[in-house]
């Protein structure tokens, strides 16, 4: 074909094109055209309502409407909203604007499948954030969009051979439904780390820092499984390890991650410029303070001459920001300049203060509260309204709040006042948790069949009084027993606790204990006067009534003391107690102490006269917000006094069980009777130490607890008959769970210093208090 019939077809081919735009929509006259708008009429919408349309629609009633100019304008922007798949324009008679649209259609539903490493909410999370949500308009370009965000999600978890399939399936009234299959592959594994550029610190010594790791064959280690967050956070590690350590100038020049071919192996060099270390030159103080600069001075931890650490630094500005927050400074803002000098690689520190205003709290908000009175969380407040901020009262505030039996947990936040900058709020959100429970049932246990029929009420309609009620039948007890306790008894905190029991104890059926019978009833009164926020005094009596019984399998020396002293006693007690306690928690402690001591004794009247008392101390210490180390030591020890050298048989200590000695048979330690059966003693020491930690793979502990324990002690006739080489000991691993019928204590020990003759029992468990 010739030049000239290329071009004479070419130019009919452009006339035909020009020929089809001139007369394309919108359906116009091929001349200008204007009117004045009577009204807009919209067509085709089924799911976006009338006046979503005409909202973005660029023309109004009675507007002067040029076909040539304002027809583009309102078709653009009706097309950019992204609401259709195509719109046409047309002019009715009397001056009527049409609309018509095609909606495109709505996502009615995302569906998830495969997903095992990464929760389905997470994953609707990240897609959320990408504007991919139901009822969301869906167009084809969407699933480019859902294809990338949850590859996204997957590579950053290390998952690089994830593969993502996406079926859309039309649903009526114009909906899709979204049906993601994902094949998630396996984790890329890290097979070496490599740091380049360190000198002072051996390559070693830093990737001991990480918690990335290079591949190891142990299945139940996840630190070699490679994800960019965890990368991340071992690049701020690095940073914080040299910055700690004078290395005023480090940088991470580069990090480099390659990937092998079939995407499992993962290859990662840290290039790092450690710089020189440098020290403090000069340590200064600037500021407006009301409190004494040499007050603010000591509590600043770096020192002239040391190494820079900026772990110290922090802490000294933390320190100062207390400090001043105790005096009602809130929003104190303390600014360290470090002036640095290269050649001399030293440092010169300002720490300069800023205390602001005081600050007053003007009010207390609870939240979250369903059942408790709002008096009875106010009552254990030590910040006030309208007194002056105070982060320590605040703190203290909290922990009282928590260290409630039914309180599961309590998060307090301090916002500012509108338009005050020396007011707060203190908004306080308390999340309750089981306060009462009611059981019946029948089991077995390490002490023989059980019968038990218990209700529990820790916060008694809102008020925060406690009552418990409990009938249990064993093969060797049965009781039944009330209390009632009331926390402020007083307006000032004095608790009353009021208590009757009935019990009934047949040893013949023990596998341990000396053999006889007893029918114990009584009642009592204790009542807790608090002596300091931290420090509580106890005092109390009660009454109770005890008949022996003997048999065949009676030892001699409780048959004698039968024919002797009779076989009914009635006991007048007075009961005495201190306590100091700074446990953050009642229940499963993670921090504090408490030391208790208490003494009980029969006053002059009773039928036998005696005193016991007791000792004990438990500490706990955080290793890390898993793991916490506690300890406890216990020492008890009675006698008679008056007429009686003794403590009677059936109130001497006994050891060995869930509660004192895990791992021998409950009661069976100590000195025996002569059918060889424990007797008790007048003296006991016992001692635990055990590392707590939440169940594997629960990142919030709640009501379940494991323990790494070791137990020791025993129980011995009186004090003069201590040695410490008859100590039974054993370790274990126990596990406690706060169950709807009360706590459930299980153990597996191991004695290790046993003798001939000790009964043993690896496996225990016990259901009751757990203190």
């Amino acid at each position: 074909m010739t030049s000239k019939a290329l071009l004479r077809n070419g130019l009919c081919l452009l006339a035909l094109f020009l020929c089809v735009t001139v007369t394309s929509k919108p359906v116009w006259a091929q001349q200008s055209t204007s009117f004045v708008v009577a009204d807009i009429v919209v067509e085709g919408n089924e799911r976006i309502d009338l006046g979503t349309i005409l909202t973005y629609l660029p023309v109004r009633t009675r507007d002067n409407f040029d076909t040539s100019r304002d027809s583009a304008r309102a078709l653009r922007a009706l097309y950019d909203t992204g609401l259709f798949s195509d719109v046409v324009i047309k002019r009715r008679d009397a001056n009527i604007l049409l609309v018509e649209v095609v909606e495109r259609p709505a996502i009615g539903s995302i569906t998830i499948d495969g997903n095992k490493k990464i929760p389905t909410s997470e994953l609707q999370a990240s897609l959320r954030q990408a504007d991919i949500a139901l009822g969301r308009v869906y167009n084809r370009s969407l699933l480019e969009t859902v294809e990338r965000e949850l590859r996204r999600v997957y590579f950053s978890a290390g998952n690089y051979g994830s593969e993502i399939n996406i079926d859309v399936e039309e649903l009526e009234r114009n909906r899709v439904a979204l049906d993601i299959d994902i094949n998630e592959g396996a984790i890329a594994k890290i097979q070496h780390i490599n740091i380049v550029g360190n000198k002072s610190f051996s390559e070693k010594t830093l990737v001991k820092l990480l918690q990335s790791a290079e591949y190891t064959p142990n299945p139940f280690s996840s630190r070699d499984e490679y994800s960019q967050v965890k990368l991340a956070a071992d690049i701020e590690t690095l940073r914080s390890f040299y910055l700690d350590r004078g290395f005023t100038r480090f940088e991470v020049d580069s990090t480099q991650v390659s990937i092998s071919p079939d995407k499992r192996e993962i290859f990662i060099v840290i290039n790092i410029n450690e710089g020189d270390r440098y020290t403090i030159r000069e340590v200064n103080l600037r500021g407006q303070q009301d409190i004494p600069e040499q007050e603010l001075l000591d509590l600043i931890e770096v020192e002239k001459g040391g190494v820079f650490a900026r772990k110290d630094i922090v802490r000294s500005s933390t320190a100062i920001s207390d400090r001043l927050g105790q005096d009602g400074f809130a929003f104190a803002e303390v600014d360290v300049l470090p002036d640095i000098d290269d050649e001399s690689k030293d440092v010169g520190l300002t720490f300069v203060v800023n205390p602001g205003k005081r600050v007053y709290v003007r009010r207390i908000i609870f939240t979250g509260q369903y059942k408790t009175k709002d008096e009875v969380l106010r009552r254990e407040m030590r910040q006030f309204e309208g007194s002056r901020f105070s982060p320590a009262l605040v703190n203290r505030s909290r922990i009282r709040l928590q260290r409630l039996a039914f309180m599961q947990s309590v998060s307090i936040s301090t916002p500012r006042v509108p338009g005050s900058d020396d007011q707060v709020d203190l908004e306080i959100n308390v999340q309750e948790g089981p306060s009462g429970s009611f059981s019946a049932g029948f089991g077995y246990g390490t002490e023989g069949a059980t019968i038990n029929l218990a209700f529990s009420q820790d916060n008694l309609f809102g008020t925060g009084q406690s009552m418990q009620f409990a009938f249990d039948n064993s093969d060797t007890t049965r009781q039944l027993s009330l209390s009632i306790r009331d926390p402020y008894f007083t307006d000032d905190g004095i608790s009353r606790t009021v208590r009757a029991f009935i019990s009934e104890t047949d040893t013949s059926n023990s596998e341990a204990q000396t053999t006889y019978l007893s029918s114990s009833r009584g009642a009592s009164v204790n009542f807790g006067v608090p002596l300091s926020e931290f420090s509580t005094f106890r005092v109390g009596g009660g009454y109770e009534r005890t008949e022996i019984g003997t048999t065949d399998a009676t030892p001699d020396d409780i048959n004698a003391f039968v024919a002797a002293e009779g076989d009914t006693y009635d006991l007048w007690n007075l009961n005495l107690g201190f306590s100091y306690d700074t446990r953050n928690r009642t229940v499963f402690a993670t921090s504090g102490f408490v030391n208790r001591f208490n003494v009980s004794a029969s006053v002059p009247g009773s039928d036998i006269t005696y005193f016991k008392a007791g000792y004990s101390f438990e500490f706990f210490y955080p290793l890390s917000e898993r793991y916490t180390f506690s300890s406890t030591v216990r020492v008890d020890g009675g006698a008679g006094y008056g007429d009686y050298e003794n403590v009677p048989f059936f109130k001497r200590y006994f050891a060995g069980g869930v509660r004192t000695l895990r791992g021998y048979v409950s009661g069976s330690l100590g000195p025996k009777d002569s059918e060889g059966n424990a007797s008790g003693g007048d003296f006991r020491t016992l001692g635990t130490v055990e590392v707590i930690f939440p169940p594997p793979f629960v990142e919030e502990p709640g009501a379940t607890r494991f323990s790494l324990f070791t137990d020791f002690g025993n129980v011995y006739s009186d004090y003069d008959d201590f040695d410490r080489d008859e100590f039974r000991a054993s370790y274990g691993v126990a596990f406690v769970w706060l169950s709807p019928v009360g706590p459930l204590t299980f153990s597996y020990a191991t004695p290790y210093n046993d003798r001939t003759g000790d009964r043993i029992r690896n496996f225990q468990f016990t259901i009751g208090s757990i203190f």
